[in-house]
């Protein structure tokens, strides 16, 4: 006689974790069918004879995600865009709280950098052409970057392995990327390299190492490539409308880091989890404060290559 039991899967975002997990849990003995799909985190498995759950559910936690059975007619309500917009608007979820910290931080590095021109820079020669119009898209890249990590501390450890991985990847990537973007445009590819490794390996592992080890071996390989990147797409591009792409790779990153936000909010809105309440963001606005300070230092008066003396 054929039976059924169900269970929740959480952290499938594709066809290839739906193909991944169908096959995997196939191969369990006495089981004959499995219902999936990577939209709907409810799995039905049909089954002969006796079945040990605990099997499955150590399979689907071996293949890097998580599950647990569930009881009834179970259904899971997809999360769509526009659940997102919506809750960015509301002050009691955490959502609610991104659009308000990401204004005050961004006056806040902004105010930063005025009265750095004022009190030391405003005498330098064709200052906003040299350094001020890439100080604005550092501030704007400091920002981004530093919200998507608030968003994804804020909820602890709460991803599965696989959204960790993903997580350490495009946040190290991303920042490391912009920074060795950024300083390389006025300091050349040594400098900005070595700017966006010391940004992008950190960033990546720290927020990767919600899932552990590989999560954080992620963040540091993202991160050591972003630095790299970076820096060598603002010497390569130096004489060929570098300031005309700079705004498009930061908007092209922006989206990216939307993206990201959004797959954090869908996993855990899907899950269910318990959620915690939003962390104070006045030590993250500290860190960003003295990271401003010192890149801009660094841009305006570090070290350069040949192709800026």
């Amino acid at each position: 006689m054929t039976e059924t039991v169900k269970l929740r899967i959480t952290g499938m975002h594709c066809d290839s974790c739906e193909k991944l997990l169908k096959s995997r849990i196939s191969k369990i003995a006495n089981v004959k069918d499995v219902k999936l799909t990577y939209t709907n985190d409810i799995a039905e498995v049909s089954y002969d004879n006796k079945l040990d759950t605990n099997e499955i559910i150590k399979t689907v936690q071996n293949s890097g995600y998580d599950a647990k059975v569930v009881n009834g007619d179970e259904t899971h309500e997809e999360t769509t865009f526009k659940h997102y917009v919506k809750d960015l608007k509301a002050k009691e979820k955490i959502e609610g709280n991104l659009i308000k910290w990401s204004v005050i931080l961004l006056l806040v590095l902004a105010l930063t950098e005025i009265i750095a021109y004022y009190g030391f820079f405003r005498n330098i020669p064709d200052f906003f052409s040299k350094f001020g119009y890439y100080l604005i898209f550092l501030v704007i890249s400091i920002t981004i970057s530093a919200i998507a990590v608030w968003h994804i501390k804020a909820y602890g450890n709460l991803f599965s392995c696989m959204t960790g991985m993903m997580i350490g990847m495009t946040i190290g990537m991303i920042s490391g990327f912009l920074i060795g973007l950024i300083v390389g445009s006025t300091n050349g590819m040594f400098i900005g390299t070595l700017a966006g490794l010391f940004v992008g390996i950190p960033v990546g592992v720290w927020c990767g190492s919600c899932c552990g080890v590989m999560g954080s071996m992620e963040g540091m390989m993202a991160g050591f490539m972003g630095g790299l990147m970076g820096a060598m797409t603002a010497i390569m591009m130096i004489n060929d409308n570098l300031k005309i792409i700079t705004p498009i790779l930061v908007g092209i990153s922006i989206i990216i880091i939307v993206g990201l936000d959004y797959m954090i909010y869908k996993e855990i809105r899907n899950n269910k989890h318990n959620v915690p309440k939003p962390n104070n963001l006045f030590t993250l606005i500290t860190l960003c404060f003295i990271t401003t300070i010192i890149l801009t230092w660094l841009m305006v008066y570090g070290p350069k290559s040949i192709l800026f003396r």
